[in-house]
């Protein structure tokens, strides 16, 4: 019974710092601070930065597997090749930084349902590199989760054309963010992939893989940051100088940074406890989780469309995983032992 509630304790610590994550990273965008001594207050846009102190946050958790692990798991440890974590780390961080500019222009809700299409891309990632076929009820979950962005397409479009007044510069606001964020789902389904690929070949702790993708992302990021200063892409002096200027942006940062490390602790220990699909679900909460604050903080109207794309997309995921079956979608074999077995 105590291991029954430490799941549960684990599952809602992995359900509330996956929301305030989000609602942090769209807080963030949201602040105005100068980037210069006497300078004009300015939104905070620093994508690259962003995801770059997320890979501080997923740093935290090789400091806790190195505190947790066995002298078995040290061994294994040195004997794992530690460049087979660049390829997924670099994908983290190209999917964090999309992600970050696509808040930018949309709300945060609506950056989350459409992180849902992540399954679109490794379902066609999984057959193309792994020579996984897709089984009937997969692609039917892939199908669901499309309907369902477009839905929420459509309400959020509904929304800023009322807010602005211009059907067009709502339109090239929404479908700048919605590009964002759904392009940031193929990186992220690369990571998905590329770490099932390792994890078949290697033994590794997932808090092993998360904070040692965090580690060379630290050094990556910092040398994105350094070769986009001189073009003007990026600012770092100035987002250092906005973040030293507002106490609010400062604690949002250090809270999202401490939520990306407890949310993939947590995470790592319920799929240990329980299983991939309990994480996924919790996932899916996350995002009518994210809403709810969303709408009682005032910065987004509810809309019954955005409520069915959400369950459009939530019944996606859930039928691609096999948590809810769908009978006409059964696969073959599961009802060829149902005849057999019949009497």
């Amino acid at each position: 019974m105590a291991g029954s509630y430490s799941l549960y304790g684990f599952m809602l610590l992995m359900l509330a710092m996956g929301t305030i994550n989000m609602v942090m990273l769209k807080f963030q965008h949201m602040q105005q601070a100068p980037m210069s001594p006497g300078g004009e207050p300015e939104h905070f846009n620093h994508p690259w930065l962003q995801a770059g102190l997320m890979m501080v946050g997923e740093f935290l958790c090789l400091i806790v597997y190195f505190c947790t692990r066995s002298e078995e798991d040290a061994k294994v440890f040195s004997l794992t090749p530690k460049w087979i974590f660049l390829v997924p780390c670099c994908c983290d961080l190209v999917a964090t930084a999309l992600l970050c500019m696509g808040l930018g222009f949309i709300a945060v809700s609506v950056a989350q349902m459409c992180r849902g299409t992540v399954i679109v891309f490794v379902c066609a990632m999984s057959y193309i590199f792994l020579r996984r076929r897709q089984k009937p009820h997969q692609v039917a979950g892939v199908a669901f989760v499309v309907v369902g962005v477009v839905l929420v397409s459509i309400a959020a479009m509904q929304q800023e054309a009322g807010k602005t007044g211009s059907v067009f510069a709502a339109s090239r606001d929404l479908i700048a963010g919605i590009f964002f964020c759904v392009f940031a789902q193929v990186f992220q389904g690369s990571m998905f992939v590329y770490e099932e690929k390792i994890m078949s070949q290697h033994t590794v702790a997932p808090l092993q893989v998360v904070g040692m993708e965090g580690f060379f992302g630290i050094f990556i990021s910092a040398a994105i940051l350094a070769c986009l200063q001189p073009f003007g892409y990026a600012n770092t002096p100035g987002a250092w100088h906005q973040i030293k200027s507002s106490p609010v942006l400062m604690a949002s940062i250090i809270g999202s940074m401490l939520a990306v490390a407890l949310f993939n602790f947590a995470g790592a220990t319920v799929t240990q406890k329980s299983s991939a699909v309990a994480r996924t679900t919790i996932k899916i909460s996350s995002t009518i989780t994210i809403w709810m604050v969303e709408l009682a903080m005032g910065w987004n109207t509810f809309s019954l469309i955005q409520l069915a794309g959400f369950v459009f997309v939530a019944m996606g995921t859930l039928v691609y995983n096999g948590i809810i079956e769908l009978p006409l979608l059964e696969p073959a074999s599961k009802k060829f032992l149902e005849e057999e077995v019949a009497p």
